[in-house]
């Protein structure tokens, strides 16, 4: 027997004691290809429920609602400043004085006074102030000079100061009424960019969990064509047309596969609670131990993006230009009471008043000497002065002042006008920064699209690759690394097409919230899959804002 012979003839007989190696490591089927029924209750999803439940649970949106009535009820209680105060003072005094001279009414005067007053005071818009004072007092003394004992004295004055020059167009408590009622509208603005963030980002948590179930999928079929390689291997290993050292490249492959549908579950599962965190409002176990399934799958059909019409919407109305614009109002609000705290104080000060009084008559208001009938009389004799108008008082006058430097209204004005032009420097940045945004997104759909394309094209030609690779393989005019390698790039392709899918339908969701609402940190980059492991990476508005990791064909990107 030569020596060629001798050594086919050892291979045959090591053949057989190498297959149960290969049996025992690789013939038991993955228990990733048929995983056990999920127990969890199941909640079947489309994305307008999705969209529906954020709008009623969504904590995000539940705590910035309270944002609103918090501006309003602002706004009331400023204006709560130029609401009528009524006050009213009742006091009881008693003193007791000794008498200093022979006019001190006694040795030892006592008097008892009783004072009861009303009053009113009511700020006008126009920077006046009216105020209304009736102030009346009974006094009962010992003093043998009183005329009355006990005698009730009442006043009644009306007075009234409005300004003519600083303080009449504008003041600071009107400033503060007209900024806070353009808060309040800045916080309906902030709410609803809220809203529609909001409501964004549930969609992208959407599509990424369908991209996470399609792409376990694609991994578990690609651990399937693994599998049954492996199965055919082992086949021809037994019947010796195979080298039992091509058994343990494929077991090698399998291995591999399985570490991407485990990562791939994981990614699920991270997806699915991205979600929950969206539409649920409570962290009871149960809700954690949903399983959401989607039940809506769009196309990917392509979309006529209309670059100047969206970038014109977006800088007509969206959120963040609006509340930009409504802060430069307040900054001209702020100018405008600056200015006018430049002007001299030339205030108008009106008042009227009357006086009267009343009680028991003692002694006689000429002589002074002690009447033998006292007159009677009261508090009622008091009001008929009062309202008789029988004393009646007024008074007319101007208060003017004016600081000689004026520094500090003068650096004031200074303060607000910077700051109004550093408003109307921040919306010309603002444009700047919408319009770039809205090309982002709008160069993202138009990329994305195309990846779509690309990426079905790359995947139907991994197909038939595998196929022909197969056949050839199974002819003889192939080799297992070929095969594997196939296989492993038709992985690759899938995936590749999946992912670009999510992209596209996350940069229409983009695209149409970058015209709505700002800050939604829906930048980031296009991860573009080569179809051969390798990714390369474009700087666009893709609205991807899933972090982490993609397994694609048991590796990373």
């Amino acid at each position: 027997m030569s020596r060629f012979n001798r050594a086919v003839a050892a291979l045959c007989l090591a053949a057989p004691l190498a297959v149960p190696s290969a049996n025992a490591q690789g013939t038991a089927p993955s228990p990733l290809l048929s995983p056990s029924p999920d127990p969890r209750p199941v909640l079947e999803l489309t994305l307008d429920d999705a969209v529906r439940r954020t709008l009623e649970n969504n904590v995000d949106i539940a705590v910035e609602r309270f944002n609103p009535e918090s501006s309003a009820l602002d706004v009331e209680q400023r204006r709560g400043f130029y609401e009528p105060v009524l006050t009213s003072t009742i006091t009881q005094n008693s003193e007791a004085r000794p008498g200093s001279n022979r006019f001190s009414g006694g040795q030892s005067v006592d008097t008892d006074r009783l004072n009861y007053n009303l009053g009113a005071t009511q700020f006008i818009p126009t920077g006046g102030n009216l105020r209304l004072d009736f102030v009346n007092t009974r006094t009962a003394t010992t003093n043998v000079n009183a005329n009355f004992n006990p005698s009730f004295d009442s006043n009644f004055d009306l007075s009234y100061s409005q300004p003519f020059l600083r303080n009449f167009r504008t003041d600071a408590r009107r400033t503060q009424i007209k900024v806070a009622k353009k808060n309040r509208e800045i916080s309906d603005v902030q709410f609803r960019q809220t809203v529609v963030n909001t409501v964004a980002s549930v969609k992208l948590s959407y599509y990424d969990l369908l991209y996470a179930i399609d792409n376990l999928e694609a991994q578990r079929k690609s651990l399937a064509l693994a599998s049954k390689f492996l199965e055919e291997n082992q086949i021809k290993v037994r019947v010796g047309t195979l080298a039992p050292l091509d058994v343990v490249a494929a077991e090698s492959e399998q291995a591999s596969r399985e570490e991407a549908v485990i990562v791939a579950e994981a990614a699920v599962e991270e997806a699915e609670d991205d979600l929950k965190r969206t539409i649920f409002n409570t962290n009871e176990p149960a809700t954690w131990e949903t399983r959401i399934v989607p039940v809506e799958r769009p196309t990917a059909e392509p979309f006529a993006v209309d670059l100047d019409a969206a970038i014109r919407r977006a800088l007509a109305g969206r959120t963040d230009i609006t509340a930009a614009q409504k802060r430069l109002e307040n900054a001209d609000y702020n100018i405008t009471y600056a200015r006018n705290q430049l002007l001299p104080t030339v205030d108008l000060v009106a008042g009227y008043g009357t006086t009267g009084l009343g009680g028991t008559q003692v002694l006689d208001p000429i002589t002074g000497d002690p009447l033998s009938n006292p007159i009677g009389g009261g508090f009622g004799n008091a009001l008929g002065n009062v309202f008789g108008n029988d004393f009646p008082t007024w008074r007319l006058g101007f208060n003017l002042a004016y600081p000689i430097f004026n520094r500090q209204a003068g650096a004031a004005e200074a303060l607000a006008r910077i700051t109004r032009d550093q408003s109307q420097a921040n919306i010309r940045r603002l444009e700047m920064q919408i319009t770039g945004e809205v090309r982002s997104a709008a160069r993202a759909v138009e990329t994305n699209y195309k990846r779509v394309e690309s990426t079905r094209a790359a995947r139907v030609l991994q197909e038939r690759r595998l196929d022909a690779e197969t056949k050839k393989f199974a002819a003889g005019m192939s080799t297992n690394f070929l095969v594997t390698q196939s296989q492993r790039d038709l992985a690759v392709a899938e995936v590749a097409e999946l992912r670009a899918i999510a992209d596209y339908r996350k940069s229409l969701v983009n695209f149409e919230r970058v015209q709505e609402a700002g800050g939604g940190g829906g930048g980031g980059s296009v991860t573009v899959s080569t179809g051969s492991g390798q990714t390369t990476n474009t700087t666009a508005n893709s609205g991807n804002s899933g972090g982490g990791s993609t397994a694609t064909g048991g590796q990373q990107q």
